[in-house]
C-alpha cells in the first residue's frame, strides 16, 4: 500500500490530458475520483480511477461531487481541474455565446470547483490545487481568442488564489502545457462564423488551423505530464508555475518576455504563415 496515499479529484478526465493524469495517479496508489460529463465505453469495466459523473458548468453537479466525495473518503486532498475546451475562430467570427461556453468551462468552471473544496480544505489547513491553463495562457495565436482568454484569467485567478490560501495551508500550482497528444485536434469544433464563406478570415482560418492541429498531432506524449503531476503531489513546497512539455514552445515564452511585442508578433505570424500557399 502506498504511503501517503492521497485523495483527488480530477475534472476533464474523460480524455486527453485529464484521462492520462487520472489513470497515472491510480495507477501510483492514489484514491482517484476522475470526474467528467461522460466516458468512452471501453473504459466502462475500469474500476480505478473512479468515474463520476462531473459537469463544471453546473454548480449543482460540482457541489453534489464534492459533498458525494467528502462524504465517502472523509477529505479532498488534492483537486486537479482539466476540464477544458475550445472553439477556434477569430474575434469577429467567433459569437457571443460560443465566446461565453469557452469561458464558462474554462474559467468559471475551475472558479466553481476551487470555490467548492476551498471551505473544506481551509478547516483542515491543508490542500493542493492544480490548476490546469496553458501555453496560450502566456502567449495567443490567431483564431484561439477564446481560449487564450480563458487561461490567461486563470492565471491571473490562481495568483490571487494563491496569495489568499498560502497562510490556511492550501497550496495553488499553474500547470502550462506546450502541445500534446491529447486527441483533442479531432474534437475542435469551429466557430459556425468561421467557416462561412462570407467569412474574410476564412482562407486564413483553414491554413493557420492546419498548422495548429499538426503541431499538436505532434507534440509530447500527455503520459510525461501525468508523471510530472504525480511528482508535484509528492513534493512538499511546489513552485506556483511548471511550464511541461516541448522545449522550443517553453522558449518561445522566453522569446517574448525578451523581445519588442510587435516583433514578437512578427515571429508568431511568421510561423503560421510558413509553408503558405
Amino acid at each position: 500500500m502506498r504511503e501517503n496515499k492521497k485523495v483527488i479529484l480530477v475534472t476533464g478526465a474523460s480524455s486527453g490530458l485529464g484521462l492520462a493524469v487520472a489513470n497515472h495517479l491510480g495507477n501510483i496508489g492514489h484514491t482517484v475520483y476522475a470526474g467528467a460529463r461522460s466516458f468512452n465505453n471501453e473504459d466502462s469495466n475500469q474500476t480505478s480511477p473512479k468515474k463520476v459523473y462531473l459537469d463544471v458548468t453546473d454548480e449543482k453537479s460540482v457541489n453534489e461531487v464534492v459533498h458525494n466525495i467528502i462524504s465517502t473518503e472523509g477529505r479532498i486532498d488534492v483537486l486537479i481541474n482539466c476540464a477544458a475546451m475550445l472553439i477556434l475562430g477569430s474575434v469577429e467570427d467567433i459569437s457571443l455565446a460560443e465566446f461565453d461556453q469557452v469561458m464558462n468551462t474554462n474559467l468559471i468552471g475551475t472558479v466553481r470547483m476551487c470555490k467548492a473544496v476551498l471551505p473544506h480544505m481551509r478547516k483542515r489547513q491543508d490542500g493542493l490545487i492544480i490548476n490546469f491553463s496553458s501555453i496560450m495562457g502566456l502567449l495567443a495565436i490567431p483564431f484561439q481568442c477564446a481560449y487564450s482568454a480563458s487561461k490567461f484569467a486563470i492565471e491571473g485567478f490562481s495568483e490571487a488564489l494563491s496569495l489568499e490560501t498560502r497562510d490556511m495551508g492550501i497550496k495553488v500550482v499553474i500547470i502550462e502545457p506546450t502541445d500534446h497528444k491529447s486527441g483533442s485536434q479531432k474534437y475542435r469544433p469551429h466557430a459556425k462564423g468561421a467557416i462561412s464563406e462570407n467569412s474574410p478570415y476564412r482562407d486564413t482560418f483553414l491554413r493557420i488551423t492546419k498548422k495548429i492541429e499538426y503541431d499538436e498531432a505532434n507534440g509530447s506524449e500527455p503520459e510525461v505530464l501525468a508523471r510530472v503531476i504525480g511528482r508535484i503531489i509528492d513534493t512538499k513546497n511546489p513552485r506556483l508555475r511548471y511550464k511541461i512539455g516541448k522545449f522550443d514552445q517553453k522558449l518561445s515564452v522566453f522569446a517574448k518576455g525578451i523581445l519588442p511585442g510587435r516583433i514578437f508578433e512578427q515571429v508568431i505570424l511568421s510561423y503560421y504563415n510558413s509553408g503558405r500557399k
